[in-house]
């Protein structure tokens, strides 16, 4: 059997009346629709499931597939690397069908490219693909544990790819009425591009939407900026108000200042409020010595509170409204 259209509807319904097992390897997997599919297939007792995608942006990235969950309800996962792909696109399923061709598990491949996809239950086709399943396996690592990077080694051939998929995800997640799933996929388009005037209106209009009369989201994602790197605090469009709460730790021995960078970062990252905390007690490096609590109200007051921890009891607040930050 040969399709050349319609194939998200396929795989889905071939998903949905799977037994016993998946095991899947696509270069890029971006479509939420079949991974809720899958999802809801992993409820099964003893379902099986196995997956290899490419590590790269277009898989590794935020409002993309959540790989994690799956790795979480005890999925095996694989990582195939950049230098030497797995450009497969093939899903076995119950050992017994074997779906290969042209398609990405992509919106993209769904909405815009020209594809294939040939089913076949012959069960030597099918064994050789088991077997070539297996010998990738056997040279990949099992990921764990899945760590979003923004990585910087993607040609502008591939973040073309990246922009057209999410805006075919931003209709997808249009139809379902889910407009501030649409907002977070135009803040990542607007990362890739941020000089895209429609999707900066379109984001807009749907912020306007919640904050017109107070700030009922986050209108941005609020962070705070380490010595050793950034870590998310208020994520973008959370419901507010909201409370974050982190101890941050000395970087060097006998420390006796710390300074506070929060930043904002929607699609242009930007510092809007610096905060320090001096005269506490010297500590070894790696001692976690400041509790940062961090409150945006619906007002738009964000109020970071600092309080040294084993020591003089230090304390400041810095705060800022965020109106002044739109």
């Amino acid at each position: 059997m040969q399709l050349f259209s319609n194939i998200q509807s396929e795989l889905i319904n071939r998903i949905v009346n799977s037994k016993k097992g998946l095991q899947i390897a696509v270069t890029w997997f971006t479509n939420h629709e079949l991974y809720n599919a899958i999802i809801k297939k992993l409820e099964t007792p003893n379902f099986n499931l196995e997956l290899i995608v490419l590590n790269d942006r277009i898989n590794n990235k935020k409002e993309g597939v959540n790989f994690q969950k799956l790795i979480d309800l005890k999925a095996k996962f694989y990582y195939s690397n950049v230098e030497n792909m797995v450009h497969h696109k093939f899903c076995i399923i119950d050992n017994e069908i074997v779906i290969t061709g042209s398609y990405n598990w992509t919106y993209y491949a769904e909405n815009r490219n020209w594809e294939n996809v040939l089913i076949s239950d012959d069960s030597q086709v099918v064994k050789n693909y088991v077997e070539e399943f297996e010998r990738i396996k056997s040279v990949h690592k099992l990921v764990e544990t899945i760590a979003i990077e923004e990585r910087d080694d993607i040609s502008i051939n591939f973040n073309d790819y990246l922009e057209t998929d999410y805006i075919y995800q931003a209709k997808a997640e249009e139809k379902k009425g889910n407009d501030l799933g649409v907002a977070k996929i135009y803040t990542e388009l607007l990362k890739i591009n941020n000089k895209q005037s429609e999707i900066i209106s379109a984001r807009n209009k749907i912020l306007q939407k919640y904050n017109s009369k107070k700030f009922e989201v986050a209108p941005f994602e609020i962070g705070i900026l380490f010595k050793d790197g950034y870590i998310t605090v208020i994520p973008a469009f959370s419901k507010l108000p909201f409370t974050f709460e982190k101890n941050g730790k000395t970087s060097v021995d006998k420390q006796t200042g710390i300074l506070v960078t929060i930043q904002k970062n929607d699609y242009i990252k930007k510092n809007i409020l610096q905060i320090s905390l001096n005269n506490i007690k010297p500590s070894p490096a790696g001692t976690s010595k400041i509790k940062h609590t961090i409150t945006l109200k619906n007002d738009g007051q964000l109020t970071v509170h600092c309080k040294e921890l084993d020591g003089y009891g230090r304390t400041n607040v810095g705060q800022i409204n965020i109106k002044d930050c739109l």
